[in-house]
């Protein structure tokens, strides 16, 4: 998956939302249940862990799980791609908890 400098925007005043535009093949990490919108398109996978080091063995996926689980976070977390040809939007809701994939 590739990303780069993800455009986005940001609307509202009291209740704002965050406008994500994805590049053909760009994805975004959220943490899970951080989806509003999306346009067609956009495939959702749900991933073990933050989405670094893919690759781990089962042993280093449980010890960065434990880690996530003692900070509060997520165990899952959502990766959103876009397979369209042309540019497609992800709509994220506040709170926003979402990190660039790499």
């Amino acid at each position: 998956m590739k990303a780069h400098e993800i455009d986005y925007k940001v609307y509202g005043e009291e209740m704002q939302f965050v406008e994500v535009e994805l590049d053909p093949q760009e994805g975004v990490v959220a943490e899970a249940g951080s989806f509003m919108m999306m346009d067609d398109l956009v495939k959702m996978d749900t991933i073990f862990g933050d989405g670094s080091g893919q690759s781990k063995d089962i042993l280093g996926k449980l010890f960065s799980a434990g880690k996530r689980l003692l900070t509060g976070e997520s165990l899952f977390m959502t990766v959103f791609t876009n397979m369209a040809p042309t540019k497609r939007k992800y709509l994220l809701p506040p709170p926003i908890q979402a990190r660039l994939s790499q």
